[in-house]
């Protein structure tokens, strides 16, 4: 059977430039980077492969190594629960569709 997967990028640097550019009337973009540049953090950046049976594969694009469900945390993981909620959406309108 062949299983098709839907892809998604998942780089939390630019998760929190973006975060603060919506929510900022004074910051400027180079300012957020100086920021963030300073912040001192290891920035994940994993790419998410959603596949239709229900199945899931995350991998750490800086290692190029698996990354347990389990070991996500804060953005990255909100960013998993957003997706995964916006995928089946997706696909109960089309079934939806499909059967009107």
């Amino acid at each position: 059977m062949n299983t098709n997967a839907v892809k998604a990028r998942f780089i939390e640097r630019d998760f929190y430039k973006q975060r603060m550019l919506d929510n900022s009337d004074y910051l400027t973009e180079a300012q957020i980077d100086k920021i963030l540049d300073s912040a001192g953090v290891f920035w994940v950046d994993l790419t998410f492969k959603f596949y239709d049976n229900g199945t899931l594969s995350i991998i750490d694009n800086d290692t190029e190594q698996p990354v347990e469900l389990k070991e996500l945390k804060g953005a990255a993981y909100d960013f998993y629960v957003k997706e995964r909620i916006r995928l089946i959406r997706g696909n109960l309108l089309d079934k939806i569709l499909q059967s009107a």
